[in-house]
């Protein structure tokens, strides 16, 4: 008996798999092997068997809307699980550029992005005079600046669409 492979071919599906490395979701039949290998699974809503099933259903909505693709952390443990060779980090990075696309960012995530475009760091409010003196203690400049050209890259790629 020979067994037919079924390939999900939802609109959604067919949107992740024409970006660059989206291919690679034809090959997940949502075992689950994923989820037990994720290293944050246990201790938080991160599902990544729950999330590609919904990629695989079409659920487009869902899917841009949840944090779940954000909270992923790219340790490949699932990757290096996986029989089928799914890179699950792969697929959430397409998931999250899209997302992005269509300005659908979690706030979790949005604020420090402004943040960093704002000030070119996270920290620059907790910045003092103590950390100046205790980096020229260390050798270091006591002068942070923003790296504007980066900023105005990311800024353009990611923000300004």
């Amino acid at each position: 008996m020979v067994r037919t492979r079924l390939t999900p071919s939802s609109s959604f599906i067919q949107e992740l798999i024409s970006i660059p490395g989206g291919e690679i979701l034809e090959k997940c039949v949502a075992c689950g092997v994923c989820t037990a290998s994720c290293s944050i699974a246990s201790g938080t809503s991160h599902n990544p068997r729950q999330l590609m099933q919904k990629i695989l259903v079409g659920a487009r909505k869902p899917v841009l809307e949840s944090d779940q693709p954000w909270l992923c952390k790219t340790c490949n443990l699932c990757e290096d699980s996986c029989q089928y060779g799914v890179k699950l980090s792969d697929v959430f990075e397409i998931v999250r550029e899209l997302a992005i696309r269509e300005g659908i960012i979690p706030d979790a995530f949005k604020t420090p992005s402004q943040k960093i475009l704002t000030d070119g760091w996270l920290m620059a409010s907790a910045y003092s005079d103590y950390v100046a003196d205790e980096r020229e203690e260390l050798g270091l400049s006591s002068r942070l600046s923003q790296n504007n050209s980066y900023t105005r890259d990311v800024r353009s790629k990611y923000f300004d669409l």
